[in-house]
């Protein structure tokens, strides 16, 4: 037999040798193994306020914590979370371009307004003057949060809807009033709940029309200094020296309370990736009195796949000024 003929029949009977093992090695499937991870309280009653340690034990790629509060519960993360809500009502008010004619806009609220945005239709309309709740410019040149209201008690009981109005009224020029340029900002309308809190209503979606007096019709070059509502405020004002007393009024649309908002569903907060050293503990304070189920979730995680355990704690957090017995560690919570 040539040289040749033996080195190639040598090099098929390697290959033959190897190929059980080469088809094992490419054959075999990589996996991810489950992590092992305990996690544990001190004790089972807290005060409002005061840091919650929870320990671990193990140390998987990931881990993800439910605290159970509205917003963070493991329940709630692959469901909607709608609820009942409170309506909260808030704006700013930027003044500046005049000597305080007017001062501020004040905010007002009808129940009767028909939605004639004439000044016929406002002026037939009842409107409740909201000043008292909110805070004003008392001057040019101030931009002023005006705070926030709780509207709920502005609804009708037969769930028709309100309307809100911003009043700007400026005097004659006589030599040292100029007109004072008002916007409103940060018009918001909002729905409360323990989950968060989610825009009903703002500048955008909330209708607002300009209503022009007769006055300003007549006496007020709109081509100098126009008022206008753009998608973030409304800008209130007239030609820098007034040619008379005059009204501009801005009118929403009809403000309805919500029956229920939809906050989405609930998101845990990673505390552990892969990349972060094993961690042995984690804590977490709690503003509100209540019982919750505590959950953490522990995985790993590869191109080959993800393996993950949940683990849950129950705690009850109380409002309580007085002590509370010092904790005992609890077993290990391995449910």
């Amino acid at each position: 037999m040539k040289l040749s003929e033996n080195i190639q029949a040598a090099a098929v009977g390697l290959l033959v040798a190897l190929a059980p093992w080469w088809s094992v090695g490419c054959n075999e499937e990589e996996t991810v193994d489950v992590p092992y991870f305990a996690a544990a309280a001190p004790g089972g009653v807290f005060k409002v306020g005061e840091p919650v340690t929870f320990r671990f034990e193990g140390d998987p790629d990931f881990i993800t914590f439910y605290s159970g509060e509205a917003g963070n519960a493991y329940d709630y993360r692959n469901r909607d979370r709608i609820e009942s809500a409170e309506v909260t009502f808030s704006f700013l008010e930027d003044t500046r371009a005049g000597d305080s004619n007017p001062v501020y806009a004040p905010v007002f609220y009808s129940v009767d307004f028909d939605g004639d945005y004439s000044e016929e239709g406002v002026r037939r309309a009842t409107w409740i003057d909201l000043s008292e709740h909110f805070t004003y410019p008392t001057g040019t040149g101030q931009s002023i949060p005006a705070g926030t209201m709780y509207i709920d008690e502005l609804f009708p009981e037969d769930d028709a809807p309100i309307f809100i109005m911003y009043h700007y009224a400026v005097r004659k020029y006589v030599g040292n009033n100029r007109r004072t340029e008002i916007r409103i900002l940060n018009f918001q309308v909002n729905g409360v709940t323990d989950a968060g809190t989610t825009a009903l209503y703002d500048i955008k979606n909330a209708g607002f029309q300009l209503v022009f007096s007769d006055a300003f019709n007549r006496y007020n070059d709109i081509t100098k200094t126009p008022p206008s509502i753009t998608n973030s405020y409304l800008q209130l004002r007239t030609n820098i020296q007034p040619a008379a007393d005059m009204e501009l009024w801005a009118v929403s649309g009809e403000i309805r309370r919500p029956e229920d908002v939809n906050s989405g569903p609930d998101f845990g907060v990673g505390i552990k990736a892969v990349a972060d050293p094993t961690m042995t503990a984690y804590s977490h304070t709690y503003d509100k009195p209540g019982e919750y189920t505590v959950t953490f979730v522990a995985a790993n995680s590869s191109v080959y796949g993800r393996e993950e355990v949940v683990r849950e704690l129950k705690i009850t957090v109380v409002d309580d000024q007085g002590g509370i017995a010092p904790p005992i560690h609890d077993e290990w919570g391995n449910s």
